[in-house]
């Protein structure tokens, strides 16, 4: 529902300029003090749920007391006709993410100086308590046309979604390309994840690209948990080795191998600043560094809620990795022995879903005929991997505009896996990658739908042609692929 040209209490909706997992965005006028407020209002079932508002408010009034100038404010919290919104200020600005696409890798110079004004945001708010969980470009805004103020947007909310929407929709919080490998394995985090997600940025603003690149959000996660991180230095070879010696720290798998604490990482960015402004000659953001230190107390405040920590540890008997979603031939990777349970069960939101019941059931309102091929498992080898073969003959060529995706159903999840896009050639597919053991024995259903080639469903279409599924006689030793006609 679209609340423009409404009154909320004392503020006149005026438009609407975004949505979130937790909210609709709308800029707003203030008449009483004649200012432009953002205006977050609840969506409608989350505002039902008597448990998740509770901690909304709780947590409004923890953001209302951070006061920092690069973390937007929160200045009200109410409900009104039955709409509960929280009030922040207006920002006019860009998003750090939309000046990414348009300029490409920044000025080395610049990039520094932002790293240090965020840094020093981060710093004050996990003194106070406040983890931000879903640091990234797209929430952080300049207050300026210059692109020299930036400020941090929606401190603390992503905390909120990792229970509600998680349930509710099938999706989770944070963003895969700047979520730390413990966040990706769905451990708990700590202020050192945001540490590791403002280390992705810097990686991003010096280079022009992310550090971990991948087709579907499984891929990129298992990247960044498994793979170590590639020197900026190979991207742009002009920046000085000191910012691969930050990135390195700031992005370690292991938390307790990173900055102990933002105001750490900052003290390290202000000195490669101050360094290259002295050679380049431009001293100004040097300044701009000095003044961001000075805003970061030195010591943790009496009232200060301390803050948890966190050891991020591979259990090797809860290890699991997602399926590797390529869409080009690659290496196998060595798997390392150990990455959980919990990360299928967090990369599984990242597919949106609506649950196999509006998608169709195996078996209902369908007719098999013959098998038209198979997918078959080899034993797990030495490293625990099982290598898969798909091989389907007398396949019709996708229609234009169209392909054919692989998908995987698992037992312990209500929705199916995208693993691949596979290709027709001379009325046969097939197709080979590997998996790893416990996350192979979860296999029940092989699916090849049709997609189409410019999609912003991650869902699985309705139009499923081929299915397979796991019988106990056979296993996973063969798994017959049968057409299904509708």
């Amino acid at each position: 529902m679209d609340l423009t040209g409404q009154h909320l209490g004392k503020y006149e909706l005026l438009e609407r300029v975004g949505k979130g997992g937790m909210a609709y965005v709308y800029k707003a006028y203030q008449p009483t003090i004649d200012r432009y407020v953002a205006v977050k209002v609840l969506h409608s079932h989350l505002a039902e749920d008597a448990e998740f508002l509770e901690r909304f408010k709780r947590e409004a009034k923890g953001l209302g007391s951070l006061h920092h100038p690069h973390i937007v404010s929160v200045i009200d919290f109410d409900v009104a006709d039955g709409w509960y919104y929280m009030v922040m200020d207006f920002i006019e600005g860009e998003t750090l993410e939309s000046v990414l696409d348009r300029r490409g890798r920044l000025p080395l110079d610049e990039a520094l100086a932002l790293t240090a004004q965020l840094a020093g945001a981060l710093a004050y708010a996990h003194q106070h308590g406040r983890i931000h969980r879903d640091i990234k470009p797209g929430n952080v805004m300049f207050t300026d046309e210059t692109q020299q103020h930036a400020v941090i947007t929606d401190f603390g909310l992503t905390r909120l979604l990792d229970n509600a929407t998680l349930t509710i929709s099938g999706t989770i919080a944070g963003t895969p390309a700047y979520m730390s490998p413990e966040a990706a394995q769905g451990q708990k985090t700590d202020a050192r994840s945001d540490i590791y997600s403002l280390g992705v940025m810097l990686f991003e603003m010096v280079t022009g690209q992310r550090p971990y690149l991948g087709e579907t959000p499984l891929s990129v996660i298992m990247k960044l948990v498994v793979e170590p991180l590639p020197p900026a230095l190979s991207i742009n070879p002009d920046l000085p080795p000191a910012i691969d010696d930050i990135l390195s720290q700031a992005m370690a798998k292991l938390p307790e191998d990173r900055y102990h604490t933002a105001a750490e990482m900052q003290q390290a960015v202000a000195g490669v600043l101050t360094s290259s402004s002295v050679e380049s000659g431009t001293p100004e953001n040097s300044t701009q560094i000095l003044s961001a230190q000075r805003q970061v107390a030195p010591k943790l405040e009496s009232n200060a809620e301390p803050l948890p920590t966190a050891k991020a540890e591979l259990n090797p008997k809860t290890a699991r990795l997602p399926v590797v979603p390529t869409k080009s031939k690659r290496k196998s990777l060595p798997i390392l022995a150990g990455i959980g349970l919990l990360l299928l069960l967090v990369v599984a939101g990242f597919v949106i879903f609506n649950g196999f019941g509006d998608r169709g059931e195996l078996g209902e309102e369908t007719a098999v005929i013959t098998p038209i091929g198979s997918l078959r498992f080899t034993d797990p080898d030495e490293n625990s991997l099982r290598r898969y073969t798909l091989s389907l003959d007398d396949v019709p060529a996708p229609p234009e505009g169209f392909h054919y995706d692989l998908w995987f159903d698992f037992a312990n999840q209500p929705a199916p896996e995208n693993v691949a896009e596979v290709t027709v050639q001379n009325g046969r597919i097939t197709y080979a990658d590997v998996l790893v053991e416990n996350l192979a024995v979860n296999v029940t259903d092989v699916r090849i739908s049709l997609e189409p080639n410019v999609d912003d469903d991650p869902a699985i279409s309705d139009d499923v042609l081929f299915i397979g599924t796991v019988e106990a006689e056979s296993g996973l030793a063969e798994i017959e692929i049968f057409s299904v006609q509708p």
